[in-house]
């Protein structure tokens, strides 16, 4: 008999930034031209889903943002405010996740340039 009985559902998210650089010399060395992709791996634990998740990531000081870039799951999506999942406004970028249940992942990625 439930009555009176409660399911809960909880979910958390854990986020992993990670980046790499790259520079016409073929070494990984931070210098003015050098790109930098970013990585961030969104991770939900737990039995329920979170709703509405969101990235959103300012653009580091000293870099600029390489137009196009934005990729959610390895698909490529626009900068501007339009019907794709993600934005870039000139200072930071945003992607939509949507609904992400217990046990699954979200990658995003973008680049920059080193000035």
């Amino acid at each position: 008999d439930d009555d009176g009985a409660f399911i809960v559902n909880a979910a958390t998210v854990t986020l992993v930034k990670s980046a790499v650089v790259t520079n016409a010399l073929g070494t990984t060395d931070p210098v003015p031209g050098a790109t930098i992709t970013y990585t961030i791996v969104a991770t939900v634990a737990g039995s329920g889903s979170l709703n509405g998740l969101a990235i959103t990531d300012n653009i580091p000081s000293n870099t600029r943002y390489v137009p196009g870039s934005i990729t959610l799951g390895g698909a490529s999506l626009s900068d501007a405010v339009d019907a794709d999942a993600a934005d870039y406004n000139g200072t930071r970028i945003n992607v939509a996740l949507g609904a992400v249940a217990g046990g699954q992942t979200r990658t995003v990625t973008f680049r920059t340039t080193i000035q």
